[in-house]
């Protein structure tokens, strides 16, 4: 959840919730989320809405009007009864052995085929959509007018603005030029619908996922062969344009793409970095002075707002924002306790140009759970990375207590990466070069806060991690933290990496779908902790030192 903000859960956690495949952690976490968010249980209710059509539909007019099958299932004991027959002047031992054995055959046969014809009907489903979804989309490409189309291109290291058909002379995307020229992925207009149907289908292994994400869809595709190890593309909903892309190479290093819309870039200024991790609400950008006729809250005021809701923990998760309305700061949330509200207002008494409003949301539209219900845990064998670490810590009881305490441990470590790139979003570097050094002391003591304790939670969590995942294979090589210029833009950076590494951890531990192989989890885990470790020595540095 955001620093100062509210999160919301997307579709897919929502449908999730509704199936009663969550969690029971991740469980707690949506309903507590919606006992407080009107949108979000508006959004539940529709989801149970249309499901409810989907199943009416499929039962009243779908079933209705399917034809009958063309065949009827053959008699399979009249073919037995002919081979009978054929082989009655046989001696009576074939005559005993011979009917049961191909009766058995026979029915062995069937099932294998029919075992093989669902396995292979449920595996070839994501490729088929994805397919499609590329196929469509091409087509929707060429029948568009020709546009000059700008992307954004941003690695661990660089960042730049690219025009889709031309190359550029920057030495500095000559490497990245390489890259792709290595994986046989087209470089003249990565991010396209062509491009990406080009590399995926000279792939003669891979497996695809297509999911729906923020009205885009979204397709990832993963192989073992070649430079690239793994790419997504998001296609808008409505018209099947591309508007983002995340490319991941062998060597663990990675490419993100994203769609400039038109009149982004003016006077050859880019952009700011477009975020392709899960979205959060942004923080509102500050004003960039205090007005001197004190009819309007000043920077310093509006520090010292959030400096006391720091000092309470309210930038932790607490459903609270701080924006100006009227020249003053309102800070606002829905469904927080009456306790809480007061330990706000008490934080904020006093303070000029600061109006408190607390909503309460009526919990009746909260869907109740059905009795008996447990939320899917996968079923079957568990995973075989799963079982590993289950061996190496003792049995599952271990393993699930190893597990709790880790994610929640990421649960804390989270929180701080939110609020420390909330603040940064909130102060970029050109406005902080602007303020007093009080008010440049106060903000620096909050972002130093967040991340010494997000560095002793990924302390711990590392500690703990390491040697069941050494044990296991794991290996990881160190990589030097990303060149940035100011801790906001590190800021940044470090909250890419710790939810890399969450996103990680999630699948090893098997608290969400793995993406990635199993053989490579421990050292993938473990190269995201050390990155995680490089970008959060940085930040300690740049916010101590300048």
């Amino acid at each position: 959840m955001g620093s100062l903000g509210t999160q919301h859960p997307d579709e897919c956690l929502l449908l999730r919730y509704i199936d009663g495949e969550l969690p029971s952690r991740k469980l707690r976490q949506v309903e507590r989320h919606l006992e407080a968010c009107w949108q979000c249980r508006t959004e539940v209710e529709e989801l149970q809405a249309t499901v409810a059509d989907c199943v009416r539909y499929r039962k009243n007019v779908l079933a209705a009007h399917l034809p009958p099958p063309p065949n009827p299932w053959p008699d399979l004991y009249r073919g037995f009864d002919r081979i009978d027959a054929e082989q009655a002047g046989a001696s009576w031992i074939s005559r005993l052995i011979a009917p049961a054995r191909n009766r058995w055959a026979m029915a062995a046969a069937a099932a294998a085929v029919l075992a093989c014809g669902v396995f292979y009907q449920l595996r070839q489903t994501p490729s088929v959509e994805a397919a499609a979804l590329l196929k469509k989309a091409v087509s929707a490409a060429e029948a568009r007018p020709a546009t000059t189309r700008r992307y954004q291109i941003r690695t661990r290291t660089q960042k730049f603005i690219r025009t889709a058909g031309r190359r550029t002379a920057d030495p500095a995307a000559a490497s990245l030029d390489a890259r792709f020229e290595a994986a046989h992925y087209d470089l003249e207009d990565p991010l396209s619908a062509k491009s990406f149907q080009g590399w995926r289908g000279a792939l003669s292994s891979k497996q695809d996922e297509v999911t729906t994400v923020a009205d885009c869809y979204q397709i990832h595709t993963t192989t073992p062969e070649g430079e690239l190890a793994s790419a997504s593309l998001m296609l808008r909903e409505t018209d099947l344009e591309p508007v983002e892309a995340r490319l991941e190479f062998r060597d663990r290093e990675w490419v993100e793409l994203t769609e400039i819309a038109d009149g982004s870039i003016r006077d050859g200024i880019p952009p700011a970095v477009t975020d392709l991790e899960p979205r959060v609400r942004r923080a509102e950008p500050s004003r960039p002075a205090a007005n001197t006729s004190g009819e309007s809250a000043s920077i310093s005021e509006e520090l010292q707002v959030l400096a006391a809701l720091h000092g309470i923990g309210a930038d932790l998760g607490d459903p609270v924002e701080v924006t100006r309305s009227g020249g003053k700061l309102l800070v606002s949330g829905v469904g927080i306790p009456v306790e809480r509200q007061q330990q706000i207002q008490e934080a904020l008494d006093g303070m000029p140009h600061v109006a408190v409003e607390f909503t309460s949301p009526a919990a009746a539209s909260v869907p109740a759970e059905p009795a008996g219900a447990a939320p899917a845990s996968g079923g079957g064998a568990a995973p075989s990375i799963q079982s590993r670490m289950e061996q190496q810590l003792g049995g599952r009881a271990d393993f699930e207590r190893f597990s709790t305490q880790l994610l929640d441990r990421n649960d804390a470590l989270m929180s701080r990466a939110y609020a420390l790139r909330a603040l940064a979003q909130r102060f970029p570097a050109s406005e902080e070069s602007g303020f007093s050094a009080q008010d440049r002391q106060v903000l620096r003591d909050m972002a130093l806060k967040h991340a010494t304790v997000l560095g002793r939670e990924a302390a711990t969590i590392a500690r703990a991690l390491e040697p069941v995942l050494v044990s296991m294979g794991g290996s990881a090589a160190a990589r030097p933290a990303a060149a940035t210029a100011s801790w906001q833009d590190c800021a940044e950076e470090l909250f890419h990496a710790s939810h890399r590494a969450e996103l990680l951890l999630s699948e090893v531990l098997g608290a969400s779908p793995a993406r990635t192989p199993s053989d490579r989890l421990p050292s993938e885990l473990l190269s995201a902790m050390r990155d995680l470790h490089a970008e959060l020595d940085q930040c300690q540095k740049l916010l101590a030192g300048q």
